[in-house]
């Protein structure tokens, strides 16, 4: 949109005035006008908003004001300013538009318990026709995934249509709007960004409408389907995954919830946790009472447990099942080289580049029996599994899977434990004669890996392969992870950062970066690092714990300034900031960052060394046999940077000198 001097102009921005004035008349419209703003990069957003500024109408100022409701404060400053110069030009700016319609009827399909749904909100529109808002809602971080909009219907097609769908049960109008709340919420706790359309849910935020404990309870046992006892324990581990709470209120006593679900299920609750497995294994049930044996595979920290329950279901009055009592029968860390061990169990890759998305979905389209599993923060999951989606199976992420599919920005990955199932879906999508997709690589890496890309924590498949536990990269068992955001709220950011009393660099006229210190420590030792641009953020530390517990604090109350957008891991680590401009500026950065590095690893336990830390390893035979192992690595990974022309940060006779084995 830029003329050769790289300047916006009039004629080039009135295109754009045009579809608007086109389309902001209508709700569909301004849906379709924040798609197309949507698609404007993000760094020249604010230049043609001030362009599109030049342009006065009502029509513009409406659509101004859709922009702000839209995004709030992250570009409230430029509307404002906008919204100024329009009153001062003697446009009308302080108006709002009622909403006029009266509320005919709201459906919901019965599938709460899959922790998904959508929903269809009608209004009586003058004409005696009805106006429809249809959202698809997930009770997981994607929360309002989805809106669209029916401009004009009639009632008995929208009572036709609904009354063909057997799963789908009437709401009243506070039930709906508590949903949409519910769902909404868990776009702020997760920073992930709602659907398009702020401008007509917000009404439905607005109501605050709170409902008690046995309403909710009866809400969610309404929207759900009628379980058997097994598929009842199974949605129990898919709640879990996703901390869904609402939903296990509405299978559970209330006193499980607030006391034995958190006590037996802690370390599925807790943060960074994964549940890899949670299956129902065995039932003995009669009229009205039922007994569970079921189990669950857990991965935090690197670590996993397995745990077996049993689990007492009672049939009420109404038919309905629900959980009266739980108890943990036996919990264990299981062994490295068990089969229940995800980092144990190899999978394999084909990964590719998408070069015609559309002609993918196509050829995905045509193979049976493939599901969505869940959308990613740029793209979906997909699975080919043995069985069919119906909670006879809970959460798996081993047994029964045949094939994981994942489209990811610009690039699809398949994953499957064998081998020949890779090279069967590379038949599929690379013998025609039309390439849609061009091949990068074929990996083998552990399944625990594997989950991490399927969670949609990193932006590309590259990064897992730092993560990798064979790889030389982390050969002092120091992994450096960086989550990213993006900033929609600069000052309450820099207020954030300012409470931390970190050390603060200017890297670059609009970069920082921060050094927070854990003061318990003499010296002090390193905690986390943020980098602080004009949009954007992220904040680093060592190891998933520390990161979880970095990211739990930092992120409290900041829900509406930041935007979670990915995960990676930095193999440059603390010295990425360290280019030759940052070092003629800061000549004994290097040095005192080295200083803080061997610190943090001195202190640290690690993997590697079997939960020890190197400065307990040095005291101990075991844990200098350890050591020597891991020092046979570091200069493994000496000489191979050496050959391929790279330095060092840090050598190994800096370590052996902060270990001094020979005290």
């Amino acid at each position: 949109m830029k003329n050769s001097n790289g300047d916006y102009t009039k004629q080039m921005l009135q295109q754009r005035v045009e579809e608007i004035n086109k389309y902001i008349d209508s709700n569909w419209g301004k849906l379709l006008l924040l798609e197309i703003f949507e698609e404007i990069p993000l760094d020249v957003r604010t230049s043609i908003l001030e362009g599109l500024g030049t342009f006065r109408s009502p029509q513009m100022v409406e659509y101004v004001q859709l922009i702000n409701i839209e995004y709030g404060r992250e570009y409230e400053s430029v509307c404002q300013r906008i919204l100024t110069k329009y009153r001062l030009a003697g446009l009308e700016i302080d108006f709002e538009k009622p909403f006029r319609l009266k509320f005919y009827k709201a459906y919901a399909s019965c599938s709460r318990h899959t922790g998904r749904m959508s929903l269809d909100i009608a209004w009586h529109k003058n004409n005696g026709r009805l106006y429809v808002e249809c959202f698809f809602l997930t009770f997981n971080p994607d929360g309002i995934h989805s809106l669209f909009i029916v401009e004009d219907t009639t009632q008995s097609q929208y009572e036709t249509d609904h009354g063909l769908m057997s799963d789908m049960t009437e709401l009243e109008y506070p039930e709906a709007c508590y949903l949409i709340s519910e769902a909404y919420k868990l776009n702020v706790r997760y920073m992930s960004r709602p659907a398009l359309g702020r401008f007509i849910f917000q009404r439905y935020l607005d109501e605050q409408i709170e409902l008690p404990a046995d309403r909710t309870k009866e809400l969610n046992r309404k929207i759900s389907a009628r379980l058997t006892p097994r598929q009842l324990g199974n949605s129990l581990f898919h709640a879990l995954r996703y901390q869904d709470y609402d939903y296990l209120l509405s299978i559970m006593d209330e006193e499980l919830i607030s006391g034995k679900l958190f006590y037996q299920f802690k370390e599925a609750i807790n943060p960074g946790a994964f549940i890899m497995e949670g299956q129902v294994e065995e039932v003995r049930a009669s009229n009205e009472n039922a007994q569970l044996k079921a189990f669950s595979v857990i991965l935090q920290d690197r670590e996993v447990y397995k745990s077996e329950f049993q689990l007492i279901l009672k049939k009420d009055n109404q038919g309905y099942w629900s959980i009266v009592d739980i108890q943990l029968v036996s919990h264990q860390l299981i062994e490295p080289e068990s089969v229940w061990n995800p980092f144990a169990l190899q999978v394999y890759c084909r990964v590719y580049e998408i070069m015609d998305l559309d002609e993918l979905f196509d050829v995905l389209d045509r193979v049976e029996n493939i599901r969505e599993v869940e959308e990613l923060p740029y793209g979906i999951h997909m699975r080919l599994t043995c069985y069919e989606d119906d909670f006879n199976h809970g959460v798996s992420f081993m047994t029964g899977v045949i094939a994981d599919l994942i489209i990811n920005t610009d690039e699809f990955v398949v994953i499957s434990r064998e081998k020949e199932v890779t090279d069967e879906f590379h038949k599929v999508f690379c013998d025609g004669y039309y390439l849609f997709l061009v091949q990068r690589g074929e990996y083998e890496i552990s399944l625990a890996n594997a989950y991490s890309y399927l969670s949609g924590q990193y932006s590309n498949f590259e990064e897992i392969l730092l993560n990798d536990d064979n790889d030389f990269v982390y050969e002092d068992g120091m992994r450096f992870i960086s989550v990213r955001y993006f900033v929609k709220d600069r000052a309450k950011v820099m207020q954030k950062l300012a409470e931390l009393h970190a050390e603060k660099i200017d890297l670059y006229e609009d970069i920082q970066v921060y050094y927070e210190l854990d003061q318990r420590f003499d010296p002090p030792d390193f905690r986390a690092e943020y980098i602080f641009g004009s949009n954007w953020l992220t904040v680093s530390a060592f190891g998933e714990k520390e990161m979880n517990s970095v990211r739990q604090y930092f992120e409290e109350d900041m829900y509406d300034a930041l935007e979670f957008d990915g995960l990676e891991v930095r193999e440059e680590g603390l010295f990425s900031v360290l280019d030759m401009e940052v070092k003629k500026m800061y000549p004994a950065l290097e040095e005192t960052l080295k200083e803080l590095y061997l610190n943090k690893w001195y202190h640290s336990h690690l993997n590697s060394l079997r939960g020890m830390s190197p400065s307990e390893a040095c005291q101990t035979e075991e844990g200098t046999r350890l050591l020597w192992s891991m020092f046979k690595k570091i200069r493994q990974k000496e000489k191979k940077r050496q050959m391929n022309g790279f330095r060092y940060r840090i050598g190994l006779k800096e370590y052996l000198r902060k270990v001094d084995l020979k005290k």
